[in-house]
């Protein structure tokens, strides 16, 4: 439930940062993001439901991460570009999916304030709003994942050093 609340209030957050921005998140709109607004999205992906950071981030960072060590991974501009697009894609996916949420939580409030409420419209709202957790918490992997495959075989034996680094330097912060 505290972890429902979370995302929640997070997707509250950042869908009013980009709606008050005036962004129509397009690929284009997204790369004039301000450094603060890039900030909060990444904040919200950090503190995403299912403990995607702790539990897949951990192995697999994404294209946020690759774009943010590119020197280390000795980046072509060509990856550079993909993984700008993986990035950016899985932004707009991300932020798509959670208005999503946001609408299913509506009805779900609505119906759960009524004064005589519907155990079957409830258990469907409960349902829609779990569905739609679900699809936002899955709309990072295959972003993920596609962007550890346009590595070359070095830098993939790369990647994987560094990112158990970083985990294991994220580890020791945390105590």
């Amino acid at each position: 439930m505290k972890r429902s609340i979370l995302v929640y209030g997070l997707s509250v957050a950042i869908i009013g940062l980009f709606s008050s921005s005036s962004y129509a998140l397009t690929t284009m709109q997204l790369s004039h993001m301000t450094k603060e607004q890039k900030m909060q999205a990444q904040k919200y992906f950090r503190s995403h439901s299912l403990g995607f950071s702790q539990i897949f981030k951990r192995y697999h960072p994404g294209p946020y991460w690759i774009l943010h060590n590119a020197k280390e991974f000795g980046l072509t501009k060509n990856q550079v570009a993909q993984e700008e697009k993986l990035k950016d894609g899985m932004a707009i996916s991300t932020i798509a999916d959670d208005k999503k949420l946001q609408k299913a939580y509506a009805i779900y409030k609505r119906n759960a304030a009524a004064t005589a409420p519907n155990e079957s419209v409830l258990k469907r709202d409960i349902y829609n709003v779990g569905k739609a957790e679900t699809l936002l918490a899955w709309e990072m992997v295959p972003y993920h994942l596609k962007g550890y495959s346009l590595l070359t075989p070095a830098q993939k034996k790369i990647y994987t050093m560094l990112a158990k680094k970083t985990w294991m330097e994220r580890t020791k912060r945390k105590q």
